[in-house]
């Protein structure tokens, strides 16, 4: 179901749910309102869900958990707020991961670590506090990494490095602090190394 690159409005209806045979659902770029419904979560064959950019706001529901078949969730450039649910971690077939351009906040879950499929982790432009999970070095398949702006603290993580694969880390604007880890050297594919911003 494609309904992208329109002006439709309102609430995402509930009936959604009842679309079970879905594999890809894309209402991106239109100016949907409202809460994401939490119905979402029975289409369990979705492969491919894109909800941004949109006007949504409230959490993340948990019941996205149900959808374990996904590749790609991306929810960037709408008003959700609260924290990642930690049920997150169930989504172990993700390859894209975008969650930018939001109000969320809280800690990165540690959850995030199972997620050992991912390409793309893009949790940029959030309120986003506490440490980076040192379990992000599980992501060894990560090609490209962006955690800013946030509010994030602590060091970088020395487990960054088992990430050999990265060509991009972004940690720009955040209240990080301490030395960049000398294992950095590890990283021998970056094209792209940005921690302006930090302490």
């Amino acid at each position: 179901l494609n309904l992208w690159g329109n002006s439709l409005t309102g609430k995402i209806p509930s009936e959604i749910g009842l679309l079970t045979g879905l594999v890809e659902l894309e209402l991106d770029i239109n100016s949907f309102s409202g809460e994401i419904p939490s119905e979402i979560g029975l289409l369990t064959g979705l492969d491919d869900l894109d909800l941004s950019p949109n006007a949504l706001n409230g959490t993340i529901p948990s019941d996205i958990a149900l959808l374990t078949g996904l590749t790609r969730l991306d929810l960037i450039t709408n008003s959700l707020s609260g924290n990642i649910p930690s049920e997150i971690g169930l989504l172990t077939g993700l390859s894209y991961l975008n969650l930018w351009g939001n109000s969320l906040t809280g800690k990165i879950p540690s959850e995030i670590g199972l997620l050992t499929g991912l390409v793309e982790l893009e949790l940029d432009i959030n309120s986003f506090s506490g440490e980076i999970p040192s379990e992000i070095g599980l992501l060894t398949g990560l090609d490209d990494l962006d955690l800013s702006p946030n509010a994030l603290n602590g060091t970088i993580p020395s487990d960054i490095a088992l990430l050999t694969g990265l060509t991009r880390l972004d940690l720009i604007t955040n209240s990080l602090s301490g030395n960049i880890p000398s294992e950095i050297g590890l990283l021998t594919g970056l094209s792209y190394l940005n921690l302006w911003g930090n302490s």
